[in-house]
């Protein structure tokens, strides 16, 4: 029994000092991996970049730091800031498109369509006296401009699809040649209909040129 009893603390012994000679390299492991991961606060901060507009920039930063610490999980620290970016382009692009489709923005831009029909017609008018002859479209007029004359032919009365190209005003030569059409077609963009704009024109002081309002 005591011989036993002899061997089992001896055992015990070499257990306990394995174990504590052990322990230390044990906790130096568990510390490298924690360090070859990005932390709770690096998680905590990707959160933020889902905040309008100030996350695009939390988002590149988050980007920047999972691609230059390559840690374990910088991946998905990379990943939560795309998705930050994304939010925000996808949030602020829809409320874009729906400002520029609304109604009342539009309508808001009528004065400066006007506006800017009654310079054009100035313009047509002129290149007549040069050529002899109204342009036969607006890409024509424009190549009569002056260099880095600031002439506006694109027509702001009718919503403009995200992304697509600036609509030019309704042009068009009619009666052979001696008269034209301009106007811009307006929210229902369609061309002769009620909401059609028109350029700021006096029947009696202008009635020399060759603008008419319906063919």
């Amino acid at each position: 029994m005591y011989a036993f009893s002899a061997a089992y603390f001896f055992n015990f012994q070499l257990f306990a000092k394995e174990a504590l000679h052990n322990f230390p390299r044990q906790g130096v492991i568990v510390a490298e991996k924690e360090r070859k991961k990005h932390g709770v606060l690096a998680f905590i901060f990707s959160l933020t970049s889902f905040i309008p507009m100030l996350g695009i920039f939390i988002g590149i930063i988050c980007i920047v730091i999972a691609a230059t610490a390559k840690k374990s999980n910088s991946l998905l620290l990379g990943l939560i800031g795309a998705g930050g970016i994304l939010f925000s382009v996808v949030l602020y692009g829809s409320l874009a498109y729906n400002m520029f489709k609304d109604d009342n923005f539009s309508k808001a831009f009528e004065p400066h369509a006007k506006s800017a029909m009654t310079s054009l017609i100035k313009h047509i008018e002129y290149y007549k006296l040069q050529y002899g002859y109204y342009p036969e479209s607006m890409d024509a007029l424009r190549e009569n401009f002056n260099e880095g004359e600031m002439v506006f032919a694109f027509d702001m009365s009718a919503p403009r699809p995200m992304g697509g190209k600036p609509r030019d005003f309704y042009y068009e030569v009619i009666n052979d040649g001696s008269n034209y059409l301009l106007f811009g077609i307006g929210l229902d963009e369609q061309p002769f209909t009620a909401d059609d704009i028109f350029p700021l024109i006096d029947p009696e002081k202008d009635k020399n040129i060759g603008w008419v309002r319906e063919p």
